[in-house]
């Protein structure tokens, strides 16, 4: 029996190096629409098996490329293909920073929404009769979390990975933000550095009620499908993020959203990654 299971195991291992290259090799190129230009990779899989398209939204001064060769992304891939899972995965990036806005400052969302997203299904052939679902990691969580909601019946899931949710914006007073920092026990120059990069984005306190995610779900249709969500973070998240994704679910799921709250120990950006994958798969926990 010790026999058999250890050449189990073997086999395995060497499916596991042999065809994880299928879930993973993928190519990247990019596109100018409307006079943005953007990157994007997709994975090189047999569509006609699996309509599934998966997006994937980048963390900050990550790329488009990230989701292919990151241990932790590459991981959910890899449990994808030991269940015969091969989705079409795409992921875009617009630089090391970026957030998904539609104001004076940027309009990459409605841009995502009526150019971008078309196009790259359009490369892949169509969503057919596949799902489709969107992952995002760290600031790539706030820009899912913000496509979920602004657009209504475009996703039926969303993988939110340590998202960059916060009950403090960038506009918030000296104090709220001293507090958040008390609270959460995150570190002071994280916090500051995330306000900084976030003001390039957002124009004012009014234009961050506008965006932000903790807000939008009251305003979201009715009679429209709403997509369903799993938020994990690190307890112990640097830029205290643990707070606003687990706020999220409760906001989400208080306006009859689907939504689980995975945390699980360490920093940012840990992840339940079997729970992660499974998510997407469609494997209930």
């Amino acid at each position: 029996m010790r026999r058999l299971a250890f050449i189990s195991a073997l086999f395995t291992l060497l499916y596991l190096k042999i065809s994880v290259a299928g879930v993973l090799d993928y190519s990247c190129s990019s596109k100018t629409l409307n006079g943005v230009n953007f990157k994007y990779c997709i994975n090189q899989v047999d569509r006609t098996r699996n309509h599934d398209i998966v997006y994937f939204f980048h963390g900050i001064s990550a790329n488009a490329e990230s989701w292919f060769n990151k241990g932790d992304t590459r991981s959910i891939s890899k449990r994808w293909l030991l269940k015969g899972y091969e989705p079409t995965v795409i992921t875009i990036s617009f630089g090391p920073a970026w957030m998904l806005v539609d104001n004076a400052k940027a309009r990459t969302l409605p841009l995502f929404k009526d150019h971008i997203l078309p196009f790259l299904e359009n490369e892949v052939g169509g969503l057919g009769q596949g799902r489709r679902m969107l992952i995002g990691q760290s600031m790539g969580g706030f820009n899912a979390a913000e496509a979920t909601l602004r657009m209504p019946g475009y996703f039926s899931k969303a993988l939110l990975l340590c998202p960059a949710l916060s009950v403090i914006g960038p506009y918030s007073s000296s104090q709220d933000i001293a507090d958040y920092k008390q609270r959460t026990r995150a570190e002071s120059f994280l916090v500051d550095s995330l306000i900084d990069i976030s003001k390039n984005f957002i124009v004012d306190a009014a234009d961050w009620d506008h965006h932000d995610p903790l807000k939008l779900p009251v305003s979201y249709p009715q009679g429209v499908l709403k997509p369903v969500y799993y938020v994990s973070t690190g307890r112990g998240d640097n830029f205290g993020f643990q707070e606003g994704s687990q706020l999220f679910v409760n906001i989400t799921n208080k306006y009859s959203f689907q939504a689980q709250w995975a945390p699980v120990y360490g920093y940012h950006c840990s992840f339940n990654r079997q729970g992660a994958a499974d998510f997407i798969r469609g494997v209930s926990k």
